[in-house]
């Protein structure tokens, strides 16, 4: 692959062209990796070489005003392999592009915001190349002034006239304004601005007030097609958007439920245009993936349900996962039967858990005890092969999860006299392992890599408190290992019961 020949955590190709990538790598990789004492001008040389063939003369001139300033730049930083790749990335998709490049041409500032998000993602890289407006971001007079309140993101989607307009331009212009606000909170992050879990924050009002438009939208056009006032309806919000917790990529675990008063097709039709106004691809992208699939039916039936439906389930048939997961949710509409709705869940969420019924469930979906021990001996002996990954590996976020239900609810299927010391291991590796994933989820695009940009790796450093990035992947290796072998105990105590 590509990215182990440029000796980076890259493993996307740099185009669908397949002769592009193989003068690429034959004229830029190996001149490059092979050579340690390369500098600024060679490379500049290298890459006016490259694209001198391919493009016209007058972009070609446009591109070299660019490369003399933009390379400098990276050779500041000892990543400077990560920054070169990603500027080729970046100039292959924007070369066609005569005012993008002008535009870039204009001012150093913008050269040197830019150097720091070539270092830093490959994600953040991608967004910036296909909305030149996005440059305005990386200005020094361009003022961010991210408050740490969801009004900042309403106050965008209430300027925007949607009167008039098609359904095309309508979802192309929310999905503009959507990533220009995603991109300032990104290069906001970048640039040190905000940290992690303020970054975090600012995603979920972002998603928050998106959704707040997007259900104005879809009620004025179910009110038009129904001629009524449909009220009678709540949507619970689950996981991190529920708890303000969002990665720059999560998609939005939604629930909705609607009174027994109406017809059923009303409500179906008016959750199937608000998913689709959210999730449909155009090409601008699309806003949020949305999944339903923790409606009391998951995915066998229909996308909502009623009062009742969801009352009934979840009092007598809910699993003790999804009475965890209850507990992670909140209304995100506004009206009376949200308010009842509001009400069922304080019920539901006051009522014990029984610790053994969580014990039983988690060891059902392990495929069983002793598969669990080996795969614990192997993460004692070595490294995972992709040491930052947490969400779904073996003693990642979702242990930590099943964790914190014990240990909060002083189970008897742990040793007590360890309580409180685990209860803050636990709470720093959930911290810990929430960080590592939402720089993933920024510095990545579609594919997983391989490592994490250097730029990536210090930001996080820091924000840690950690040593070096030696330090880090002990501490994040050795966590997975506790918090799996710790979890194992537990259920082990349960079968011995």
């Amino acid at each position: 692959m590509l990215y182990k020949k440029l000796n980076l955590p890259i493993n996307l190709p740099l185009t669908n062209n397949k002769e592009f990538e193989d003068k690429f790598v034959e004229d830029i990789v190996n001149k490059i990796i092979k050579s340690s004492k390369i500098g600024e001008k060679s490379s500049i040389s290298l890459f006016k070489n490259f694209f001198e063939n391919s493009l016209s003369e007058i972009i070609n001139q446009k591109l070299f005003c660019i490369y003399q300033e933009i390379i400098p730049l990276i050779f500041q930083f000892k990543n400077k392999n990560e920054g070169l790749y990603q500027l080729l990335r970046f100039i292959n998709q924007i070369n066609s592009n005569i005012d993008y490049l002008d535009r870039l041409k204009k001012s150093p500032f913008t050269h040197k915001n830019l150097a720091k998000i070539l270092l830093f993602s490959g994600f953040v890289t991608n967004i910036l190349s296909r909305d030149q407006k996005l440059l305005e971001v990386i200005q020094p007079e361009y003022a961010i002034r991210l408050n740490g309140n969801i009004s900042y993101y309403k106050n965008f989607f209430e300027k925007i006239n949607f009167n008039n307009l098609d359904t095309e331009t309508m979802l192309d212009t929310l999905r503009k304004q959507n990533r220009l606000l995603k991109f300032q909170i990104l290069y906001a992050l970048i640039n040190q601005e905000i940290n992690i879990d303020r970054a975090s924050t600012e995603f979920s009002y972002l998603a928050q007030a998106t959704v707040e438009c997007v259900l104005q939208i879809v009620k004025n056009l179910t009110y038009n097609n129904y001629k009524l006032n449909c009220e009678d309806f709540c949507i619970i919000a689950y996981g991190r958007f529920g708890t303000f917790n969002m990665t720059a990529n999560s998609d939005l675990d939604l629930v909705f439920i609607y009174g027994d008063k109406l017809n059923k097709k009303v409500y179906i039709d008016f959750f199937r245009n608000l998913i689709n106004v959210l999730s449909t691809k155009t090409a601008e992208g699309i806003l949020y993936e949305v999944d339903t699939k923790l409606r009391p039916s998951r995915n066998r039936g229909p996308v909502a349900c009623t009062y009742e439906n969801f009352k009934d389930y979840h009092n007598t048939k809910a699993y003790s996962w999804e009475k965890i997961a209850l507990k992670k949710i909140r209304v995100i509409t506004e009206n009376k039967f949200s308010t009842k709705v509001s009400h069922l869940l304080n019920t539901l969420n006051s009522r014990p858990i029984s610790d053994k019924e969580v014990a039983l469930e988690i060891l059902k979906m392990r495929v069983n005890i002793n598969s669990n021990k080996k795969e614990s001996e192997k993460l004692d002996k070595k490294d995972l092969p992709k040491w930052f990954e947490t969400k779904y590996v073996a003693g990642g976020q979702r242990d930590i999860e099943f964790l914190k239900f014990f240990y909060e609810n002083k189970s008897s299927l742990i040793d007590q006299h360890e309580i409180d010391k685990k209860q803050l291991l636990f709470k720093r590796l959930e911290n810990i392992f929430f960080k590592l994933d939402q720089i993933v989820n920024i510095c990545f695009m579609e594919e997983k890599q391989d490592s994490l940009p250097s730029a990536a790796i210090s930001l996080l450093i820091n924000e840690l408190n950690e040593k070096d990035l030696g330090s880090l992947k002990a501490l994040v290796n050795q966590g997975k290992t506790d918090i799996f072998n710790t979890l194992n105990k537990i259920l082990e105590s349960e079968i011995t019961q």
